[in-house]
């Protein structure tokens, strides 16, 4: 009786170690190798569409004051325009992601800054991050 304590305790390290052997390594190398397949997909899609880019990251303080698209925001977004541009990505996370998207949407309207391209991520999150990407 008195050493029953240790036998469970071997008995359940010698299962722990059996399940991380049978299941979890396994499905840890099937997640790797289809990781490598969408990434290699991505490089060959990129490649025959010609869609060269690079993603831009700023910090929301610098581009928002409250929801509102402040000054410097305003002037990124217009030096990097270019009508040979195909599309942009923009990538915005915040409490209040919708409403600085709906200004940010307002800004490119009355900028008269179309795309033949746009897609907006918006994700309502406690992370603060904002992302652009022309795409050439």
């Amino acid at each position: 009786m008195k050493y029953l304590g240790w036998i469970l305790s071997i008995l359940l390290a010698v299962g722990m170690y059996y399940t991380y052997r049978t299941k979890y390594l396994p499905l840890m190398e099937d997640v790797s190798e289809l990781r490598e397949e969408i990434s290699m997909w991505e490089d060959v899609l990129k490649g025959e569409k010609g869609i060269k880019g690079e993603r831009q990251r700023f910090t929301t303080e610098r581009f928002f004051t409250g929801d509102r698209l402040t000054p410097f925001a305003e002037v990124e977004i217009l030096r990097k325009f270019d009508m040979r541009n195909k599309g942009i990505e923009i990538y915005l996370t915040a409490p209040k992601a919708f409403t600085r998207a709906g200004d940010l949407l307002r800004f490119l309207a009355e900028q008269h800054i179309n795309y033949k391209n746009l897609s907006l991520f918006v994700v309502v999150d406690s992370t603060e991050r904002f992302e652009y990407k022309f795409i050439k």
